[in-house]
């Protein structure tokens, strides 16, 4: 029979190893009081980023024990949530992420948490920031807790310094509150493209302002500079300075970039970097299309092996806690099984993640195709998958696609990739975004999570029962069909409705979502 220990307050010991730790446990119990129970916090080194221990014996202290990072953050909300009326249950326990790289993709621009802001944008990869400065720290705050809630151990954030809303003040804020909750924010940073290590404004390390000060470094592009996604379509990005872009070619360019990123890791306290060359056309001089060798790509690998190893030699750090910075290199999309292209990378430094995006067409066409023996030819031993599927760029932003994001984490986990990362600019607020990103959050955590324990467990509930999940779902998925006639939206704002009626708190806003969703959508199909 289970046994229970009684808690009426605690005495933490060991606070200084995680300070907003023991801050969840004096909130959940009281401080002190002539019964505290003791509760020590202690690091262990050896534990993958997120693992921890929990020991509940039935007298004398109780245990946490979490890697140096998020571990004990982790630990201290697994034993808040353990708590029932007849106390905290007795015993041990010990947890450990399936994939240890799970991350968070967002651009500052379109990252819309606090949904109460003027100026939200939904689409873009260069777009000016249109919220006040501080929307900035109310957004990615949100995404922050809910991060460290549900154990997701990184955001990545392009658009991280900009003049905009804050600059290095507003950056340092983030990567502090971020710090404190074990979730690392990850500066997302281009290299000859993309705005460069400061993506807006008039700083030293901004690349428009480098290249205004040296012309005879910038790239040649091609007279249409964008890409084309199938899900997608061909998107042309619009002339400005976002776009400007530098020759990969030329030893100044990598000079400039080798000090901005030891400039950034001297002032940020960031958890690592999501290094990109650039997507939106590959330098056409005479030098680069030398040693391209004809290449046709929107990006270049031999752009990617020309300045990689000098930069992450830069970035290689101890970062937060102590604790290795994490990097991640792009490798762009639905290239995974090209195994020839991606030979020029094969040299590269082993000791950083290579990140391999794939659009939803790709991956339901492909996915049988990632196997244990197929990662293991792949150049490096750190591979992550990273999606636009279930967001604007296949055209999801707000759908329904937990089951997707399951199948993902699952075969990455059998496969032997390392982690897998998803865009999460739109809140949780929505209940389709919502329960994809509990989805993606639990089977990146346990890859082997039955879908049934998920359901049940996660989905259900909230929704008021499992047929009435079944039913969200099918409401949801009426929203994504171009076919839907406004009879048919219109009959899913009266059922949404009828359960409005019948509901309240979560749940009933749930509901209300899906109503006024299909009100609007029945609206505009006539």
């Amino acid at each position: 029979m289970s046994s229970y220990r009684q808690v009426s307050g605690v005495r933490v010991l060991g606070a200084e190893h995680a300070p907003f730790a023991a801050g969840l446990l004096r909130e959940a119990w009281g401080e002190g009081g002539p019964d505290a129970v003791p509760v020590r916090l202690a690091v262990d080194p050896a534990l993958p980023e997120g693992g921890h221990r929990t020991d509940v014996p039935e007298r004398g202290e109780i245990r946490l024990v979490g890697d140096p990072f998020a571990g004990l953050v982790y630990a201290a909300r697994a034993l808040v949530a353990s708590a029932t009326p007849a106390g905290l249950p007795v015993g041990a326990s010990a947890a450990a992420p399936g994939l240890p790289l799970r991350n968070l993709w967002t651009w500052d621009h379109s990252t819309n948490w606090d949904t109460r802001q003027l100026g939200q944008q939904e689409i873009g990869a260069l777009n000016p920031y249109a919220k006040s400065a501080d929307a900035f720290g109310a957004d990615y705050r949100r995404l922050v807790d809910f991060c460290s809630r549900e154990r997701i151990g990184g955001i990545v954030v392009y658009g991280l310094l900009r003049d905009a809303h804050g600059g290095v003040e507003a950056a340092r804020e983030l990567c502090e509150y971020a710090n404190a909750r074990g979730v690392r924010i990850i500066a997302g940073v281009g290299i000859n493209a993309y705005g460069g290590i400061y993506f807006d404004g008039r700083h030293r390390y901004n690349l428009a302002t480098w290249l205004r000060r040296r012309p005879d470094l910038a790239a040649e592009l091609p007279k249409k500079v964008g890409f084309d996604i199938d899900e997608f379509g061909d998107l042309h990005f619009p002339a400005s300075e976002y776009m400007m872009a530098a020759c990969p070619s030329q030893p100044d360019n990598l000079a400039w970039h080798r000090d901005a990123i030891d400039w950034l890791l001297d002032t940020l306290p960031v958890g690592g970097i999501n290094f990109e060359t650039g997507d939106y056309g590959s330098c056409a001089c005479a030098r680069c299309a030398a040693r391209a060798g004809g290449e046709r790509t929107s990006w270049s690998y031999e752009a990617m092996r020309s300045v990689y190893p000098t930069l992450l030699e830069t970035a290689r750090r101890d970062g937060p806690a102590g604790v290795p910075l994490r990097h991640l290199v792009e490798v762009y999309w639905d290239n995974i099984f090209d195994l020839d292209a991606q030979q020029p990378l094969a040299d590269l430094p082993d000791d950083v993640a290579y990140q391999y995006c794939v659009n939803r067409g790709f991956w339901y066409d492909q996915r049988d195709r990632l196997t244990v023996e197929h990662v293991g030819r792949l150049p490096h031993t750190t591979n992550v998958l990273r999606t636009h599927a279930g967001s604007q760029w296949n055209r999801q932003r707000h759908s329904w696609v937990p089951e997707m994001y399951a199948d993902m984490a699952t075969r990455s986990g059998a496969a032997g990739m390392r982690g897998l990362t998803i865009f999460a600019e739109p809140s949780a607020y929505h209940p389709t975004n919502e329960i994809s990103y509990l989805a993606y959050a639990r089977f990146s955590w346990d890859p082997e999570l039955p879908w049934t324990d998920f359901w049940r467990e996660e989905v259900a509930p909230r929704f008021g029962g499992s047929a009435e999940a079944e039913a969200f779902r099918d409401g949801a998925a009426l929203l994504d069909d171009p076919s839907a006639t406004g009879a048919a939206l219109t009959a899913v704002r009266g059922d949404a409705l009828a359960m409005v009626a019948a509901t309240a708190g979560e749940t009933q806003r749930r509901w209300l979502w899906l109503a006024e969703r299909a009100a609007r959508y029945a609206h505009c199909a006539g």
